[in-house]
């Protein structure tokens, strides 16, 4: 017995012994292995590297040598896309080099899917010539056209489209006659929620493919039933903004799946060229022209009510009146003021949002932007902070000249002429193809299809 128990012991023993062995054996394999395949991968990623490098140097060497820019999308009187772009996303990369219009189809709603759509009726092209087709308003009818007549954005087949587009003017529905319908807020969402119920292909995704535009301040609460019936539906909207700036409902931007729109300037824009100058030109440090609302009629953060941005601006005027130009209400030489302004003073509005944003660069003056709560179109793809200067609603006082004055016209003139490279993206040009607010407001679309693409169309690329 005692015999068999140190037979036993021995091979407990052994099989430990081996155990380890063998343990140690497969660490020090495992170790060569790492070691010589680190060696041999970071040969091979240096290579891969050094040829990515090579085709990158080839391929900006060829851009610059084109007339296209960098992004290979065509350069217009407005300027062209240059630096101030942010990487463009990869899935759209090579669309953008070869300077085609984004890689996505729009089915755009017509009669033969719902049968009454939401046009205001028989004085249809009175109402696109009035205030309808004009300013911000203007772009719920542009859109439309835009994507009607595009070639490269539109398909007929419903099977191959990314998005689907309802043309409709909301706005114009709500503004009395002879300018709109003079639908009530009831009215309109009674008509809307027939529309809505009719569309064949909303149902699939939820309408999270279906875009609308709202083409004001108030965003979709032009319909009242947005939340019930379209609370995942993209909006094409000026206002960018997180919470209802009227205090009747919840925050109805959402920068993940909407998309801000950039003021539509009809023709004004000219003028605004027109007056401009050359920094070292300019007499006036800074100034500000527009209307000043009244503190309580705000609607706003309570915050605003007594201290409007704008007020305080004029306050500030009548201090320092030598480095600081700012008019309550309209005037004539608006554009010439612009024109002579080193810096253009951009205060928010009702809202935050406001069209003399862009309309600084036109002038050739650095937009000041004082809205604490405002999103600007494009942040995506555009460096904001390269183009413009922010500045917080709290600080309206000396300090802002002082920052201003300090700025040399070397930076000023550097910032301006940044801004003049991509201004194109607020020109609203029907061209899908080259720089425009039409092809930039289409790029951000774009970033916005969250379908997932078919396994056939990339996996296996290569076996098909």
């Amino acid at each position: 017995r005692e015999e068999k128990t140190k037979k036993t012991k021995k091979k407990t023993k052994m099989r430990a012994f081996r155990r380890k062995s063998s343990c140690s054996l497969t660490l020090l394999f495992c170790c060569l292995f790492c070691i010589h395949f680190s060696v041999s991968s970071k040969g091979g990623f240096v290579e891969v590297s050094a040829k990515k490098t090579a085709a990158s140097e080839s391929s900006s060497s060829s851009s610059s040598s084109s007339s296209s820019n960098q992004f290979g999308i065509s350069a217009t009187a407005f300027g062209t896309w240059r630096e101030v772009f942010n990487a463009a996303p990869s899935r759209a990369e090579e669309s953008i080099k070869d300077g085609i219009s984004p890689p996505i189809k729009i089915y755009v709603y017509n009669d033969a899917d719902v049968k009454k759509l939401l046009f205001p009726g028989k004085e249809t092209q009175a109402y696109k010539s009035g205030v309808c087709g004009m300013k911000m308003y203007g772009s719920q009818v542009h859109i439309a056209d835009f994507l009607l007549k595009s070639k490269e954005l539109r398909t007929e087949n419903p099977s191959d489209a990314d998005f689907f587009f309802l043309p409709g003017w909301p706005k114009c529905m709500l503004d009395a006659p002879p300018n709109g319908a003079g639908l009530t807020d009831d009215e309109l969402a009674k008509r809307l929620n027939g529309v809505i119920e009719k569309l064949p292909y909303i149902k699939k995704s939820g309408g999270r493919d279906h875009v609308f535009v709202w083409p004001s301040g108030r965003g979709p609460t032009l319909y009242k039933n947005w939340r019930c019936k379209i609370p995942n539906s993209i909006f094409l909207t000026p206002e960018g903004f997180y919470t209802d700036p009227y205090r009747t409902l919840a925050p109805y931007f959402d920068p993940w799946k909407d998309v801000v729109l950039p003021g539509f300037m009809d023709g004004r824009k000219d003028s605004y060229l027109e007056t401009n100058k050359r920094t070292s030109k300019r007499t006036k440090l800074a100034s500000f022209a527009g209307t000043v609302p009244d503190g309580q009629a705000l609607k706003g953060d309570e915050k605003h009510v007594k201290a409007h941005p704008r007020e305080r601006l004029l306050k500030l005027s009548k201090k320092y009146p030598d480095d600081l130009l700012a008019i309550s209400g309209r005037t004539p030489k608006y554009a010439e003021i612009l024109g002579d302004s080193k810096f253009c003073i951009v205060p928010r509005g009702l809202s935050p949002w406001t069209l003399r944003t862009y309309e600084t660069f036109f002038a050739g003056c650095v937009p000041v932007i004082i809205s604490d709560s405002v999103r600007l179109p494009f942040q995506e793809f555009l460096d904001w902070s390269l183009i413009s200067i922010k500045w917080p609603e709290a600080k309206i006082d000396e300090s802002l000249l002082t920052y201003l004055k300090s700025i040399p016209d070397e930076e000023i003139e550097k910032i301006v002429r940044r801004g003049e490279q991509v201004r194109c993206v607020f020109a609203y040009q029907a061209d899908a193809t080259k720089c425009n607010a039409f092809s930039a407001i289409m790029w951000a679309l774009s970033l916005k299809d969250r379908n997932v693409a078919s396994t056939s169309e990339w996996a296996l690329r290569d076996e098909m």
